[in-house]
């Protein structure tokens, strides 16, 4: 027996054993209580890092001890492998896009992630980019659109120049890309919505019913599905007899913030923001103001689009959002 470990001569060799043998091939057993361990599915950006293997090595742990509890484990795994940033890889690297995924995701798995020996069942394997995968995805798209839940709109956006895509609130950071570090800016692009809104009551009411979850996950689910309870208000702009309607959920608030009248005009702000009397374009009028913990504002939009004079409250005034 040697005394040292040779990981290259055992790793390979049990791996060898465990493929010709269908270890992990998962058929359907009755006799067996089913277990289903899913990890996130990795973009095949060409190679594996240490945040992949932490991850994947933790839900393969899971798997081999329910295995060995006598669960019928389905272990499968994936690659998140459709959308804008393959093809902006495959434009810098001028490569087209389905040949630069592909051979990225068979590095990946046979290089890689064969080798740290996870017991995947690999012929469950799926990649997002096939057609075999994203014919669901359109169909069950269609299936929403005939129940009136996908609709099209015209909406602002976080948009990055370079990257040419729009980006999530979580992808901007200070202002600038994720990705690129490119400054974001907002643009009004006609999209496609889902109508989850139907479902909102129904998802914040199973919130309290997801056991085991930690507490600030569930506090993250509620907050993105953002039920608010509140009233509009109806402002009339003098001069000009506009209605400008805003949501409020502090109406009877003197200490919340300001949108106030000046010169017939309202005026999103506070006598901290943008400095004094200054010009703010806006795209999207302000609706809802909220101060950051880093004491910088925070806007809601609505589609409103005018450009403002702006002045601070006066020294005093009564402040409500």
């Amino acid at each position: 027996m040697e005394e040292r470990y040779n990981p290259q001569a055992v790793e390979e060799r049990w791996q060898r054993a465990w493929q010709e043998g269908g270890t992990f091939k998962v058929t359907e057993d009755a006799s067996r209580p089913k277990y289903y361990c899913l990890e996130m599915f990795p973009y095949p950006s060409g190679r594996i890092h240490m945040g992949h293997v932490r991850n994947y090595a933790i839900g393969d742990v899971v798997s081999r001890y329910k295995r060995m509890q006598g669960f019928n484990v389905l272990h499968p795994m994936g690659w998140d492998s459709f959308g804008l940033p393959a093809e902006n890889a495959a434009i810098k690297h001028n490569i087209h896009p389905s040949k630069w995924t592909l051979e990225n995701i068979a590095f990946m798995r046979d290089k890689q992630l064969k080798r740290l020996g996870l017991s995947y069942d690999w012929d469950r394997e799926i990649a997002t980019c096939l057609p075999e995968y994203y014919r669901w995805n359109q169909w069950f798209f269609l299936k929403m659109y005939e129940k009136g839940l996908a609709y099209k709109k015209l909406s602002y956006v976080n948009w990055c120049p370079s990257c040419n895509t729009v980006l999530a609130n979580e992808q901007v950071e200070d202002g600038l890309c994720w990705r690129c570090s490119s400054v974001v800016t907002h643009k009004e692009l006609e999209q496609w919505f889902f109508r989850i809104t139907a479902y909102a009551e129904e998802l914040l009411s199973h919130c309290d019913k997801l056991t085991g979850w930690p507490e600030r996950v569930l506090t993250m689910q509620r907050n993105w599905i953002g039920k608010s309870t509140g009233v509009e208000v109806d402002f009339t702009v003098e001069g000009t007899g506009e209605k400008l309607t805003i949501f409020t959920t502090r109406q009877d608030d003197e200490e919340g913030k300001c949108l106030w009248q000046e010169g017939g005009r309202f005026l999103p702000g506070t006598s901290n923001d943008f400095g004094g009397n200054s010009k703010a374009e806006y795209g999207p009028i302000l609706a809802n103001f909220y101060p950051a913990p880093n004491g910088q504002p925070q806007y809601i939009y609505e589609n409103f689009h005018r450009t403002l004079p702006y002045n601070p409250c006066p020294a005093g005034e009564n402040e409500d959002d």
